[in-house]
């Protein structure tokens, strides 16, 4: 029996060349599907992370006009600090459009609206807006 097992096994194991060439080719084949399909996952992943780094970085300057604007309503009036965002708002930042401006938001009201718009290339990247209660001079002097 062990004799025959040896013979049949040398006869199968004989007869066994080595790879045809379609054999070859439907192996490179599938190779070549599998790789293509893990890149493009790669790829996708390299152009999401792009846009989440613009988006964190408008994000980042939008927070730092928010907080100046902030500074400014604790120790500035509405109109200094209307003045001071015309003169002194950095009109671009690391190629960002930054546009910031202070409106009423009630008509009788104390409370102002700030706006912050951090764009690039006409497409709004981030937007933050705040409440503002300004002190007059009067008020910081007391």
């Amino acid at each position: 029996m062990k004799r025959w097992y040896r013979k049949q096994m040398k006869d199968i194991l004989s007869e066994e060349a080595g790879m045809t060439l379609v054999e070859l080719l439907a192996s490179i084949l599938l190779l070549s599907l599998i790789i293509t399909t893990f890149l493009s996952f790669f790829i996708q992943a390299a152009k999401t992370n792009n846009q989440t780094d613009t988006v964190n970085e408008a994000t980042f300057i939008a927070q730092e006009q928010i907080e100046l604007l902030t500074y400014y309503s604790n120790t500035k009036s509405a109109e200094e600090t209307l003045s001071l965002i015309e003169a002194e708002n950095p009109k671009a930042v690391s190629g960002f459009e930054v546009k910031s401006k202070v409106e009423k938001s009630e008509p009788n009201g104390a409370l102002y609206k700030g706006i912050v718009t951090v764009s690039k290339e006409g497409k709004a990247y981030a937007q933050m807006e705040t409440r503002l209660s300004f002190h007059t001079a009067e008020e910081l002097e007391d």
